[in-house]
């Protein structure tokens, strides 16, 4: 543990101004990144970013400051920092310092083959993969977007009851869209692919998925108004929940923000619905044993069965309910304070492949695609509006691709919809947010 004497030194320090219990939190990350056009780089960042926070009580009120400068020469301002903080927090929730808990789940999440990936062949790859998209059918006339990157974070956690924990791990990434033409009519098709296993990576295989997707959508049209049963890839999917993740907050359940206040215990969802909070997926971006309060983490099933069994909480949230924290205390960085987040969360697969659960379908729609996130879904209500594009099914298969179309319906009644899911997990750009292609028994759609 790099910080724990400097540490030590900041608490030293912040008895003698007269603090009592006191928190140190370290967090580093080092990111590198690529875009490609036409073979040529056309973007680069390697950086490097590091920070301590600290944290503590001064006359019976916490307060914060933060540095970007690791060293003794940082202490005095840091605990000045805490104590002005400290003595204009008016809040009335308790704060707290935690003592530790008894058991942490060991996670390894730092893979060393990554690490050793030099930037020659990060660049290869993204050459490589606009290479392929590009010769593979005359129709692909550029890529919109070629990217590589990696990415790696520690973080370092002492408190003056004694809790000393430390975490690292690091990822990767991939993203291609590209651009088809044909006879004037243009469309885009993309593919990425997030884990810190680099022997994943595969330049083909993304490139073919994006190069089909933007072939596929050339002589897409849309389809008549109505309702239709709904097959929500898995991408598409994760993007609908990571929009309304808040919902599980009990920080938004105490501020009214979430529908789900009050219904612990009551059925939510459609009864093959079980929605997971994993802190030790193996390759998750959020994958750790312990939380930004030191709690350690669990796994543990958001909703099961259909049930909604618990919020997600920080120490303060679990206080207020009289529960125990479920280790989703979450800080976004050194500078910020103490929230609640999800760390790998994901609707549990089912047992079938994606055409499997399309096979039942007599008429309905695939659709890998929506738009309009931030800007048509009110994560309150769970009213949604989004443009889509995908696939029309006929008889179980698909039959034509589909644009130009808006789907709108309501998050909570979907979860009471939900048919089934298929058995391929995929995490949203963001990791940290997953879902299999679910079947969902209807949704309204606006087309011609």
């Amino acid at each position: 543990m790099k910080y724990k004497e400097l540490a030590e030194r900041i608490f030293k320090a912040g008895n003698e101004a007269g603090m009592q219990d006191m928190e140190v939190y370290v967090s580093g990350s080092r990111e590198f990144e690529v875009k490609i056009t036409r073979s040529e780089i056309d973007g680069y960042k390697l950086a490097d970013n590091s920070g301590l926070g600290f944290r503590g009580f001064y006359n019976g009120k916490i307060g914060y400051s933060y540095t970007e400068k690791i060293s003794d020469d940082s202490i005095p301002y840091l605990v000045k920092g805490a104590i002005e903080n400290a003595e204009i927090n008016d809040t009335k929730d308790q704060d707290y310092i935690f003592e530790g808990s008894l058991k942490y789940t060991p996670v390894n999440n730092l893979n060393t083959e990554l690490d050793g990936v030099t930037e020659k062949q990060k660049i290869d790859f993204a050459i490589e993969m606009e290479k392929k998209a590009l010769e593979m059918d005359s129709r692909i006339k550029a890529s919109q977007y070629c990217m590589l990157g990696t990415g790696a974070y520690s973080s370092e956690l002492f408190n003056t009851k004694g809790l000393a924990l430390a975490d690292e791990g690091n990822f990767a990434y991939a993203i291609l869209m590209v651009l088809a033409e044909e006879n004037g009519v243009y469309s885009s098709g993309f593919d990425f692919i997030i884990d810190n296993d680099f022997s994943k990576f595969d330049t083909g295989k993304l490139a073919k998925k994006a190069v089909k997707n933007a072939i596929d959508l050339l002589d897409a049209k849309p389809v008549e108004s109505g309702e239709y049963e709904i097959v929500l890839d898995g991408m598409a999917s994760a993007g609908l929940l990571g929009a309304v993740s808040s919902i599980f907050s009990a920080r938004a359940v105490h501020k009214n923000l979430s529908l789900l206040k009050g219904k612990l215990g009551e059925k939510v969802a459609a009864e093959c619905v079980t929605l997971v909070d994993d802190p030790f997926y193996k390759g998750g971006t959020s994958t750790s044993s312990f939380d930004g309060e030191g709690v350690a983490t669990k796994y543990k099933n958001i909703i099961e069965g259909g049930v909604l069994k618990t919020f997600l909480h920080n120490l303060k949230s679990a206080s207020k309910d009289g529960v125990e924290s479920t280790g989703n205390a979450s800080r976004d960085s050194y500078k910020s304070t103490i929230g609640i987040s999800p760390t790998n969360m994901y609707f549990k697969p089912g047992d079938k492949n994606l055409e499997g659960i399309m096979e039942k379908i007599s008429k309905g729609l695939y659709l890998v695609d929506l738009d309009g996130l931030h800007s048509g879904f009110n994560p309150i209500s769970g009213d949604f509006s989004l443009g889509a594009k995908g696939y029309l099914i006929e008889n179980g298969k698909v039959a034509r691709s589909v644009n130009q179309i808006t789907v709108s319906g309501n998050f909570y009644e979907m979860l009471m919809n939900i048919e089934e899911f298929a058995s391929e997990l995929r995490f949203g750009m963001g990791g940290g947010i997953g879902s299999p292609p679910v079947r969902i028994k209807k949704l309204s759609v606006a087309g011609e």
